[in-house]
């Protein structure tokens, strides 16, 4: 009996050994693929991370949509090439915690930038920036050439917000358009963007641009803002060299004080599209509202986009007894006090002309 009960036990406990065995090896070679597996996984996503898209440099530009998941942008990007894998995208957003952090807007990747540089870029909103430089002068027309060129907005959506009367009201420009309006200078834009936008950002510039005293100037020139920028926009036009503008633009005060004629080339080509130059005496005679020749006073509004510089010499006239100026060939002018003295500057400067032509 003791034999059997023995043998017996001895037996369950051979048994249980052997399964023992068995499970233990069962999970140790379980492990072991589980290990080389997630070595493999591992591995391959450190190279998603390490390796770029495409071996050769290539810039893909490209929008985010507003309100776009974490997955969906992750899909986005492999569809252009800027990723080789959206899931495994997407995984890094969760490992960085970014999936709500990612901003929409317009990007520009290179397909040789890491994935984590990609995200990084993604979080920070480092979207695409247009950059818009307004020469001192331009006129509405050569602005929206300006942005257009640019691929900012397209040359008619900037031409229509700059004519709109109802946009000038909301800009607080006593003015039926924004010519005159838009401050020369250098603007940064993210797209999407609008012309409204756009001008109405240069506007505002315009705004802060003016001197502090500037409704007091006002008053004491008798002239409305409309009218001071007017004759800043032909001060712009006119002068070449710094020193001159509040001289000329005392030149001109002391014509509008007498009634005399304003007689600024420049007005009289303003209205004609795409105007080159140079003016002729056909273009002086020309009949336009805004031909200082053929009208007296101000022109109805500004002809160009003057700079800080002319909008300053408008407001601080130069205090002279000049009536005249003409040009020196070199930029300068030569100012008169008399009609005869203009005559001989006049017949000077054509000389200077002759001799520069027939070099």
């Amino acid at each position: 009996m003791w034999v059997v009960v023995s043998d017996t036990v001895g037996g369950g406990m051979s048994f249980g050994k052997k399964l023992l065995r068995s499970v233990s090896g069962f999970f140790l070679v379980f492990s072991c693929l589980g290990a080389i597996v997630a070595t493999v996984v591992f591995f391959q996503f450190w190279l998603f991370l390490s390796l770029p898209a495409k071996p050769f440099p290539e810039k893909k530009r490209f929008f985010i949509p507003q309100r776009t998941g974490a997955y969906g942008i992750a899909r986005l990007l492999q569809s252009k090439g800027v990723i080789r894998d959206a899931s495994e995208f997407y995984l890094l957003c969760l490992l960085k915690h970014s999936n709500d952090r990612l901003e929409a807007g317009e990007y520009a990747f290179s397909t040789l930038e890491r994935p984590e540089e990609i995200l990084s870029k993604i979080v920070g909103g480092k979207v695409v920036i247009y950059v818009v430089t307004l020469p001192e002068g331009s006129t509405l027309a050569e602005v929206a050439g300006i942005v257009a060129r640019a691929h900012l907005a397209g040359f008619s959506e900037i031409i229509e917000a700059g004519r709109s009367a109802r946009l000038a009201k909301a800009l607080h420009i006593k003015a039926q358009d924004l010519e005159g309006y838009l401050f020369p200078d250098t603007y940064r834009f993210k797209k999407p963007v609008s012309g409204a936008r756009i001008v109405g950002r240069m506007v505002a510039r315009f705004w802060q641009e003016l001197p502090a005293d500037r409704q007091n100037r006002e008053k004491e020139l008798g002239m409305t803002l409309s009218q001071i920028l007017t004759l800043a926009s032909m001060i712009e036009k006119e002068a070449k060299v710094d020193p001159e503008r509040a001289i000329i633009a005392g030149v001109f005060y002391n014509r509008l004080k007498i009634g005399m004629p304003l007689q600024s080339d420049p007005t009289a080509v303003y209205d004609l599209p795409g105007f080159s130059g140079p003016i002729t005496s056909a273009d002086l005679k020309r009949p336009s509202p805004y031909n200082t020749y053929r009208i007296k006073g101000l022109p109805p509004g500004p002809i160009c986009n003057p700079g800080k510089k002319s909008i300053l010499a408008a407001f601080y006239p130069a205090k002279v007894p000049y009536l005249y100026f003409v040009s020196n060939n070199d930029g300068t002018h030569h100012f008169s006090v008399t009609c005869r003295e203009h005559e001989e500057a006049v017949s000077h400067y054509y000389e200077l002309k002759d001799k520069a032509e027939k070099k």
